[in-house]
């Protein structure tokens, strides 16, 4: 039987990350068959203690954000499969784990990820984000951000009753990030220069040919922020660093990717705070899709928009000011 290392990054989480680690106690998975592995990135609260008390093996991670913690993990990780995980995760049920070893009984498939899902406690920005991914991001991926519209973008290669494997070189690379339980067969590293990036290394893996499963059976819940508020305070400061730091990941994946994508990208700030263009876009989604996070669409383009503008102006003024 495939034995997982769920791999968690973690920094002061005490207030969530229970809840993950309630969801990997309760699967009916083979307990000797589920390593947890967790990367501490100095937290001050009882994060440890709680993971440690979950028969965690609790590693300190120096640099002390996720991705290079995750990487960090890779290195300990060892069981057949490696999954990323963050606290802000729950597994679906008590047959996650069972559900996603299931596509690696073929020996051609490298990787599998879940499908995500909300709950009531969710709110319409979470909604929106576990649909759709943030507005900027879903402006530039479009169809290909989401499960629920892959056959819109991608021919399927093969299918069964546990999962789907589309033929993702055929298209425009997927938003598939590995932080919301990524799993894959394992001896693996990242590929340099992508420490910092929960993205490239997926699109890195299509390029080279391999086969990866959607598992829409194994489902993960992704708490992915409070509400619009908790979302603004998180992307600001990312807008600002974007706009200030060029090795951001956005910009390598964007440096890679095909032009109509760069385009979108510098498109973005005037197309989310235009109101007409966003709310077009929903209605068109709402006739086509027939889901109801498309609502949201206009007015969290908007919010995102003008949460970009302020961090530029921001930016400008502190420059004209001589700050930096």
């Amino acid at each position: 039987m495939l034995r997982f290392s769920l791999m968690l990054p973690t920094l002061n989480e005490e207030w969530r990350v229970r809840a993950l680690l309630d969801s990997i106690a309760a699967q009916r998975y083979p307990r000797d068959r589920i390593e947890l592995l967790v990367a501490d990135g100095g937290s001050t609260d009882r994060t440890i203690e709680i993971a440690q008390s979950y028969g965690a093996v609790v590693l300190p991670n120096p640099i002390r954000r996720a991705e290079p913690g995750a990487a960090m993990l890779l290195g300990h990780a060892s069981g057949d499969v490696a999954t990323w995980l963050a606290a802000d995760n729950v597994f679906g049920d008590e047959l996650f784990l069972e559900r996603l070893a299931r596509p690696f009984a073929d020996p051609r498939i490298k990787a599998a990820f879940p499908a995500l899902i909300n709950t009531a406690a969710d709110g319409a920005t979470t909604r929106y984000f576990n649909a759709f991914t943030d507005p900027f991001n879903h402006f530039l991926y479009g169809a290909a951000t989401s499960p629920a519209s892959f056959r819109r973008v991608y021919p399927v290669k093969r299918e069964t009753a546990d999962y789907v494997v589309y033929d993702f070189a055929a298209g425009p690379p997927p938003l598939v990030a590995l932080a919301q339980a990524f799993t894959m067969r394992l001896p693996y590293r990242k590929p340099p220069g992508t420490d910092e990036d929960d993205v490239a290394p997926v699109e890195t893996l299509i390029a080279e040919g391999h086969d990866i499963a959607f598992v829409p059976n194994a489902t993960l819940e992704h708490h992915t922020v409070g509400g619009l508020s908790d979302a603004l305070h998180k992307f600001g400061p990312r807008f600002r660093a974007r706009m200030t730091d060029r090795s951001q990941p956005v910009w390598s994946r964007l440096r890679s990717s095909r032009s109509p994508q760069r385009i979108r990208a510098y498109l973005w700030p005037f197309y989310s705070v235009s109101v007409v263009l966003p709310a077009l876009a929903a209605v068109n989604g709402l006739v086509r899709d027939r889901r109801s996070e498309w609502v949201y669409h206009p007015f969290l383009s908007a919010a995102f928009g003008f949460e970009f503008w302020r961090q530029a102006f921001r930016l400008g003024w502190d420059r004209l000011r001589g700050r930096p």
